[in-house]
This record gives structure tokens, C-alpha cells and sequence, in this order.
């Protein structure tokens, strides 16, 4: 059955502001098709069938000595002036990025200290793979309505920089194949963001943005066609595609129900990001109106949980969503997991 991610009324939680921040380095997959020049030999595989095959031109990575963490803490600081909130007020800080350079302490303390909030306010990591942002919303929304806080943030720093170079270094061995080669395609359309949005008790907006809440539904039996680490992420991508956008249509029917939804009432939709086959895959297996849904992959890749949150700040920062407007947040994570939510903007 399908599973409510929130389960209150969520009359009192307000998102009022939503920043993001992209590293200024920029990696071409020609430069990436370059670096496998010696696999593309062996194999046979023409220079450019990566781009073809994903749709990803390009992705942004950190430079060398840049953190993350610290992009996520200057998005979250941006977000605050827009809002208008001081960081004395924070009362919940969660970090919900799938990239994490240590097992601890969290990212959000790392994000808390270099924000410097107070002592009281909480913090910690909230993990769903590339749906954690999302996960991450509902508990700070949660805990708004419950009257545990009154501002929180929600935050996600990913980094692409290291699990794509060990991976460019596994495919240029000598006995690198095809079959190595595709496991690891994933991997090789991955990039990096940072992402923030301030969620308020309604008593400090003056944006009176909703946010509608959302459903949840799992196929964990599928929990083996996607792992990923440092050194690399391996994938089943045919069947991933398949078996996650079978999940997605079932969630979406069910979302549209629960919540009154017709298909006529959504403004547009922020999707989480892979590549052009699962974007494409989605759009049509959902029916969405090609137009209403923004695609950032082809110049920033996949940046796991900040996918989503960055699609919809993108489509509010090309003005394609107006005061009202109603913005569906739908995400495919591995596990198999599936999140959809909403939010009048």
C-alpha cells in the first residue's frame, strides 16, 4: 500500500526560500570520452556515444580543495537573507546529501559549524539516497507542525569529483571491458550542486508558499540494481529504468488521488535528473506535458538529492512558475524508493 512521507495536515510548515549554488568548473564528456580513449579503442565505440546515449553534454565539479559542505552552508546562508531570517532563529538544520567525504561526524554538522548557528539548534543527516532532500523536507515540516521548531533548513552538498576519477581510473585498466563499462555508466553522467530551502512556521512568512505534502512507495525488492560509494556506482540500468518507472506510475496515480490532483492543476514538474533516457522515460509513462517539465541534465548531470530541489529552483529562477502555481517534486531513488510531493508556489 502506499505510504504517507507526511502524515499531518502540514498547515503550519511554509517553504519561503530556496537557493543553490553550482561549482564554476565545467567537465565535457568529450573530455571524459577523451580520458577513455584507450577502452573506446579496444571496444570499438565511437567518440560522442556517451553524450548520445545520456544526453549529458557536460557537468560541473568542485574545484580541488573546494568542499561541499561549505557550498551547502553558503546556499543556506543565501536562503536566510532571502527569507529574511536570522541565524539566531534556526532551530533544525538537516543534510540530506548522498555524497559524504567521512562516515562522521554528519555533513550537517560540518554545515552547522560553518554557518555558525547556535548551540541549540539541531542538527543532522537524513539519508534516502537521491530522494533525501525531499525525505529531509518532510521532517523539518513535521517537526514545524508538531511545534518542535519554527525555522528550519534543508540542505544538500553533492560531489562528483572523486567517484568519477576513480572510475575513469578503473575503465582506462588494461582489462576494463564492455561490461565494466557499462556497470559503471552511471557514474560518468554524475555531477555536483549544493542546494538549500528555509521551511517557517506560517506566523514568519510573508510568501505564504504551501507546501501540500507528498506520498511514498517502495520496491525494495529491487534494492540491488543500483549501489554506490566512493569508488564507484554500479548499475543494472535496464532494469532500473524499467522497474523504477513501473514504481513511479503507480506512485503518481496514487499521488494525484490522495491529493485531489488533476493533471490540469500542475503548474509543472521538478524531476529528479539522470539522463535523457530516464527523463524521457518518465515523461511519458506519467503523461506530463514535455513543456512543464524543466530539464537540467543535459548541462549539470545527476546531482543525486540536490536534483530535484535544483529543478524546481531552476524553473522558479526562469520564471516558469507563478505566484499559486502549483510544482509536483517527483523522484526515482535507489532501493527501489519513489517520493512525490507538491508545493503551491
Amino acid at each position: 500500500a502506499t505510504t504517507e512521507i507526511y502524515t499531518l495536515s502540514l498547515h503550519d510548515a511554509l517553504p519561503i526560500s530556496l537557493r543553490y549554488e553550482l561549482p564554476s568548473q565545467s567537465l565535457q564528456t568529450s573530455a571524459i570520452e577523451g580520458a577513455l580513449s584507450g577502452l573506446y579503442s579496444r571496444m570499438g565505440i565511437r567518440p560522442g556515444w556517451l553524450e548520445t546515449v545520456t544526453g549529458v553534454k557536460a557537468r560541473r565539479v568542485w574545484a580541488s580543495g573546494e568542499d561541499p559542505a561549505t557550498a551547502a552552508a553558503n546556499a543556506a546562508q543565501e536562503a536566510l537573507d532571502l527569507a529574511g531570517i536570522a541565524r539566531s532563529q534556526v532551530d533544525v538544520l538537516v543534510s540530506t546529501s548522498v555524497y559524504k567525504s567521512q562516515l562522521e561526524p554528519s555533513v550537517a554538522c560540518h554545515v552547522h559549524g560553518r554557518l555558525g548557528l547556535r548551540d541549540s539548534c539541531l542538527n543532522f543527516d537524513v539519508g534516502n539516497a537521491c530522494l533525501g532532500f525531499m525525505s529531509g523536507m518532510g521532517v523539518v515540516a513535521n517537526m514545524i507542525e508538531l511545534g518542535q521548531a519554527r525555522v528550519g533548513i534543508v540542505v544538500a552538498g553533492e560531489s562528483s569529483r572523486e567517484v568519477t576519477e576513480n572510475t575513469l581510473a578503473r575503465l582506462s585498466q588494461p582489462n576494463a571491458d564492455m561490461s565494466t563499462y557499462k556497470d559503471n555508466l552511471a557514474t560518468l553522467t554524475l555531477g555536483s550542486a549544493a542546494v538549500a530551502m528555509v521551511l517557517v512556521h506560517r506566523d514568519l512568512s510573508t510568501a505564504q508558499h504551501r507546501f501540500l505534502g507528498g506520498v511514498q512507495r517502495a520496491a525494495s525488492q529491487h534494492r540491488d540494481l543500483c549501489y554506490g560509494g566512493l569508488q564507484g556506482m554500479t548499475t543494472d540500468p535496464t532494469r532500473l529504468l524499467a522497474e523504477g518507472v513501473r514504481l513511479a506510475k503507480r506512485t503518481f496515480d496514487d499521488f494525484r488521488s490522495d491529493r485531489g490532483l488533476q493533471a490540469d492543476r500542475i503548474s509543472r514538474y521538478a524531476l529528479h535528473q539522470v539522463g535523457r533516457a530516464n527523463h524521457e522515460a518518465v515523461i511519458k509513462a506519467l503523461q506530463l506535458p514535455r513543456e512543464r517539465a524543466l530539464a537540467i541534465y543535459p548541462e549539470i548531470g545527476n546531482v543525486g538529492a540536490a536534483a530535484v530541489p535544483l529543478a524546481l529552483a531552476k524553473t522558479l529562477d526562469q520564471g516558469l512558475a507563478s505566484r499559486g502555481d502549483t510544482v509536483a517534486m517527483m523522484g526515482i531513488g535507489s532501493g527501489l524508493n519513489v517520493a512525490m510531493m507538491s508545493v503551491e508556489w
